[in-house]
């Protein structure tokens, strides 16, 4: 059954995203990184690179109100395969985003465009896979952070994170931090 995608919401009283979070050394390195120059980014999530999101809600902020989508990504459950993530160089958005590049590599496209068929369009008119790792910088501090990582190893080496798992992220106006609703294991 093919479902019609919901048209873009730009404001309401939630958000949720759907993510490929890396772990073990990797994660524990790039969240160094982000402590070190944005700790307020570093504590809200941990690195991640969104993959379908983030979409506006209404209502409250509870797994149930996301009870849909998460029925829909647990029909998925086998069905999505494991990929990895090639990170490397150091980019920006803007003056005041300092990111870690993420190739748009076939298989993360794939999965993209399997949760976006899940989810709805969301809010991206050019995906430009992406792990934050300041955004919260004045300029100063901002070209100061490019200079030191694009003189160090993030800027020239590449880095292949593993992903086995996705994550249902959503965060209310209350919630100091983004939380786990849903963790869908992919197929190894």
């Amino acid at each position: 059954m093919t479902r019609k995608p919901k048209p873009r919401q730009r404001s309401g009283d939630y958000c949720i995203f759907i993510g490929a979070f890396p772990d073990g050394s990797l994660a524990e390195q790039i969240q160094a990184i982000r402590q070190r120059y944005d700790l307020k980014t570093a504590v809200i999530t941990p690195p991640h690179v969104t993959l379908a999101g983030t979409y506006w809600r209404s209502g409250p902020a509870t797994a149930e109100n996301e009870a849909d989508l998460i029925n829909r990504l647990q029909e998925m459950t086998g069905k999505i395969r494991a990929f990895n993530l090639e990170l490397g160089s150091i980019r920006t958005f803007g003056r005041r985003v300092v990111y870690l590049g993420v190739q748009p590599t076939d298989d993360l496209l794939t999965v993209r465009a399997t949760l976006l068929r899940l989810a709805g369009r969301d809010k991206h008119r050019i995906f430009a896979p992406h792990l934050t790792l300041a955004m919260r910088l004045n300029q100063p501090d901002t070209a100061r952070m490019i200079a030191e990582l694009k003189a160090s190893e993030w800027e020239n080496g590449r880095f292949t994170a593993p992903i086995h798992e996705l994550r249902l992220m959503q965060r209310g106006p209350a919630d100091p931090a983004w939380r786990t609703i849903y963790q869908l294991p992919l197929k190894s």
